[in-house]
This record gives structure tokens, C-alpha cells and sequence, in this order.
């Protein structure tokens, strides 16, 4: 998935907060209408902010569209979430990428009432943005703005979203942006974020999660003008609004924003199908992508039963975290792989998608899915310890699932993420993201609930999890190189791969990798494919 789209400069909006004499008055928000866990061990002070002791609003007051709010009288900022249950799961068959393309011509393109380099101008001296994200299966309006330029925001947020012009200029400028993404930025420039794609397409081949949100190159070149609106008329509906609104807004202002955006089109898509299971990894499949590059990147995972809806998410967080916590020293890959081998820059571990992975240090909210997937991420190696660095990986995943963490290792880790996972949330923006996910899963608070999970959770909850859900007997893999032929071979035959050092290393190391060398990957199935193949249809 690209980075989120804005239809103007977000520096304008950080500028104007530096100037205000309120910029300093944002405490960290206590949810009012979310239970709150008792301090934990491990958990950092909780700093108390006087929260406005509101509801949401009823249905009857917002035009029947569902509206969540977290009031802070004390803010000097508003953020808004318009969170649309649509996403590329909608896309029709052959014209892939509809689903982005129609948010990029809404959210960054002309209104019935002005062209789009107006609407920039008018936005610019607001210091606001209106920014969007298609995944899966939502797809995000995001606006964060001063509140004494709340009003004016207000009207233009409800102009783009209610009256898009669908200007065909603008369709064309945002084909070309995604057209760009696909055939540059994946194939050629971006390894790395090729790589996590394409593990997507073959964990979810032939299921609706089976193509990338930015589309298809003959996808997006099918997509016509009337195909954009056709989109928005039938998802982009009342229906299909939740509206989240956050900060130090004036009482009545959520239902007001809500009646404002009450002209949208006030019915759900009928009929529309439940997802299929994903399909079930029946051994160890590997792709090997063909490309121009110096070094091997490194993806696998399988199909995940389980959500954050799930209670079982929580002890299986902590075994994750413990295997390989994004952009952290903490975990097992990165102390093994980088800390005592140097083999790379990262390796890390995920039980559920992870957004543009490669620019963000915490989760990205608001990209929820009803399907999940367990996924590793061993960043590029010198080609020569590609087949080791693999083994080593899996050999990691294994360890996790049959033996265990330790009781200290346990109580190191909960603590740990007991506290971490409260940075995940540090703006109004991020919370309301979270608080709206929370919503699509049917689940209390994210940030809340994991405190409240950990804090009577033990580590024979974590080994139990571990062991059901993970392992290395059915996995897919994603390797990105450029000496695939050479490669495919050694995969395929599947002997030692042992390494050489140029530096001494720990003694755990010597003894360890000669086990690891030999680790049976017994691979099912090898392919190779040209990076010129990928993302075409």
C-alpha cells in the first residue's frame, strides 16, 4: 500500500501549531466512554486529562450516520476520521484499483464547486490537509486542523466529500501516480516494499485480499470516468460511514459535521458476500523475483485464523514481540540476525498487516481486515547468506513455537509491550484511528485492552498460542534477488549453507549455526518470475 494521499502540504498545519500559544495544551487523552486499566506493572504513569463527560451521539442526531467522539475541551486541535467500510475487496474483476483510484479523484481532485488547484488554495491558509488510504477493506478521509479554522475546514471536508466533480483530468493525473507506484516504485526503486506485495498476492492468490490496493497496470488503464462515480455512488454511502471526530471541538459540532455530510448516498451495497477463507499453505512454497539488484530480501508467512477480535491475539502479540517487534533491538530475529551475525539491517515479525512497514516505526491505524496473516520480514542480505539467513529465520519461528518463551522472557516482553504500545497512540489522530478499528473488530479500546490483557495474562497463555499458531511446516516465501537462477538451485537442493564471519562472534553463534546450516527447508514448490510480471493483472 502507498502512503497515505493529501490534497495539500501537511507542514503549513505543523507551522501553525508551533505559533499557537496552545500548541503546548494537548495532554494525552483519557477516553471517557472507554473502560480504563488499572495501572500495570511495566506501564508508564497514566497522566490524567479532563475529558468532556459526552456520549456519542444518537442516530436520530447525525442523519443516521454512526459518529464517535473523544472530546478534550483543553485541545487546541480537532482531527477527523471519515472511515469508509470499502476497500480494494470491492474492486471489480479486471478493473483493479477502482477502489484507490476513486479515493485519490474525491479526496485530491475537483468539486462541483471549484477545481482541485482551488481547493488546494483554499486549504493552504487552514495549515490543514485532507488526506486519504484505501487497504483491503477500508478506505480513510483524515483531516486534523486548528479549531479556530474548524468551521471553515468543516465546510470544504464536507464539499469534497459530497460533491466530487470526477473530473477526468484528475483521474488521469492519479492513474499515472498509481500506474507510477506499480512499475516504479514496487518493480524498480523500492525492493523492499516489492517484496511485502508480493507476499500478500501469494498468501491471498485467488482471494479478494489477492491484489494490491494501488491496483493492477491493466486494471487501473480499464477505469473509465463512469466507473469512479459508479464507485462512489455505491459505496461510499451513509451506510458505510463511520465518522470519527476528536479534540477540543464546540458541543454539538460531531452532529452538525454529520448532517453536513448527510447528502451522501444513504444505502449499503446489497448482496454483498462474505469473504472466502484464504487458502491453506499445503507445504512450503517459494517465489524467487528476478530483478537488477545487489542484495536478497527475504518474506514469508501464512494465513492467520485469528484477529484482535480474538482473545487469543493478545498472548500470541506477546509471543510476536518476543520473535520480532517492528523497528526494534527486543526481538529474537533482530538480536540473532543483525546484534550477533550482522547479516543485515532488520528482521521482524507480525501477526497481522502492517502498513508500508519500510517508513513507519508503529502500527498505522485504519487498516483493519477481517482475515489476518503471520508474516516475516528478514530486510536485504549479501546474496551469498541468502539460503542461511532464511534458515535462520524459520529456525527462530521454530524455536518460538516448540519450546517456548521463558518466565523471565515472558515477564520482559509483557512489560515491555505494556508500555510501548501506549506510543502507538500519541496524537488525537492516532487514538481516534485506533478507537475506530476498535469499532470495525467489535472490540473494547486497542491501547486499552492490551494493558488489560497483559496484565493477567501468563507465559503459559504465550507458549500455548505460540505453539498453535505458529510454525514452519506450511509457510509461503517471497525472495527478491538478483541471481535467482543461482538461487533456485540452492533451494531446490536444499544442502548446508554455512557462513563465514570476518569477526569474531559469540560462542552461542558457533555453536548454533551448524544446526541451522542444516536446517531441513524442504521447499515444495521453487518459481521464478520476472519483476517485469508482477503487478500487470
Amino acid at each position: 500500500m502507498r502512503a497515505q494521499r493529501s490534497s495539500a502540504s501537511s507542514l503549513a498545519l505543523a507551522l501553525a501549531l508551533l505559533a499557537s500559544p496552545l500548541a503546548a495544551a494537548d495532554p494525552p487523552l483519557e477516553i471517557e466512554t472507554l473502560q480504563q486499566p488499572a495501572e500495570q506493572k511495566g506501564a508508564p504513569p497514566a497522566e490524567k486529562d479532563e475529558v468532556a463527560p459526552v456520549g456519542n451521539p444518537p442516530a436520530s442526531a447525525t442523519g443516521g450516520i454512526e459518529v464517535v467522539t473523544l472530546q478534550t475541551p483543553a485541545s487546541p486541535i480537532v482531527a477527523i476520521r471519515a472511515f469508509f467500510t470499502t476497500g480494494s475487496i470491492d474492486d471489480p474483476a479486471g478493473k483493479e484499483g477502482l477502489a484507490d483510484l476513486t479515493a485519490s479523484v474525491v479526496g485530491a481532485g475537483a468539486t462541483k464547486r471549484r477545481s482541485y488547484k482551488d481547493l488546494v488554495a483554499a486549504l493552504y491558509p487552514l495549515a490543514a490537509s485532507i488526506d486519504s488510504r484505501v487497504d483491503r477493506e477500508a478506505t480513510v478521509f483524515t483531516v486534523v486542523v486548528h479549531k479556530e479554522t474548524l468551521d471553515e475546514a468543516t465546510a470544504i471536508l464536507a464539499e469534497v466529500l459530497t460533491q466530487p466533480a470526477f473530473d477526468p483530468r484528475d483521474l488521469d493525473r492519479h492513474r499515472k501516480d498509481s500506474l507510477s507506484y506499480l512499475t516504479t516504485t514496487l518493480r524498480a526503486a523500492n525492493d523492499e516494499l516489492l517484496g511485502l506485495e508480493e507476499l500478500q498476492q501469494k498468501i491471498f492468490a485467488g482471494h479478494p485480499y489477492g491484489h494490491a490496493a494501488a491496483g493492477t497496470v491493466q486494471g487501473l488503464g480499464a477505469i473509465t470516468a463512469a466507473d469512479v462515480e459508479g464507485f462512489y455512488r455505491a459505496h461510499y454511502t451513509t451506510g458505510n460511514l463511520v465518522l470519527g471526530v476528536a479534540g477540543g471541538y464546540p458541543d454539538g459540532y460531531p452532529e452538525r459535521l454529520a448532517r453536513a455530510l448527510a447528502s451522501l448516498p444513504p444505502v449499503r451495497p446489497a448482496g454483498v458476500p462474505p469473504l472466502p477463507p484464504p487458502p491453506a499453505p499445503t507445504g512450503r512454497e517459494i517465489t524467487i523475483v528476478a530483478k537488477d539488484t545487489a542484495s536478497t530480501g527475504i518474506h514469508f508467512g501464512f494465513p492467520l485464523p485469528i484477529t484482535r477480535a480474538n482473545p487469543d491475539y493478545y498472548p500470541l502479540m506477546v509471543a510476536n514481540s518476543y520473535l520480532g517487534e517492528h523497528r526494534t533491538f527486543n526481538g529474537r530475529l533482530q538480536q540473532e540476525l543483525r546484534g550477533k551475525r550482522g547479516l543485515n539491517y532488520g528482521n521482524y515479525s507480525y501477526i497481522e498487516h502492517y502498513a508500508t512497514p519500510p517508513f513507519t516505526t508503529n502500527p498505522t491505524p485504519n487498516v483493519p481486515r477481517h482475515q489476518q496473516y503471520f508474516s516475516v520480514w528478514v530486510r536485504p542480505v549479501q546474496p551469498e547468506n541468502a539460503q542461511f539467513a532464511l534458515r535462520a529465520a524459520l529456525y527462530q519461528v521454530q524455536q518460538l513455537a516448540e519450546k517456548g518463551m521463558s518466565q523471565r522472557d515472558f515477564e520482559l516482553t509483557r512489560d515491555y509491550l505494556m508500555g510501548y504500545s501506549k506510543l502507538w497512540a500519541q496524537t488525537l489522530s492516532r487514538r481516534l484511528g485506533f478507537l475506530l478499528d476498535s469499532k470495525f473488530y467489535g472490540t473494547p479500546y486497542y491501547i486499552d485492552e492490551i494493558g488489560r490483557r497483559l496484565a493477567t495474562m501468563t507465559v503459559e497463555d504465550v507458549n500455548r498460542a505460540a505453539k498453535q499458531y505458529l510454525g514452519t511446516e506450511h509457510w509461503t516465501a517471497v525472495l527478491v534477488a538478483g541471481d535467482a537462477a543461482a538461487l533456485e538451485a540452492k533451494l531446490e537442493a536444499d544442502g548446508p549453507s554455512p557462513i563465514a564471519y570476518k569477526n569474531a562472534v559469540p560462542a552461542d553463534v558457533t555453536a548454533t549455526d551448524p544446526a541451522i546450516a542444516k536446517l531441513p527447508v524442504r521447499p515444495t514448490k521453487v518459481d521464478v518470475v520476472p519483476v517485469a510480471t508482477l503487478f500487470e493483472k
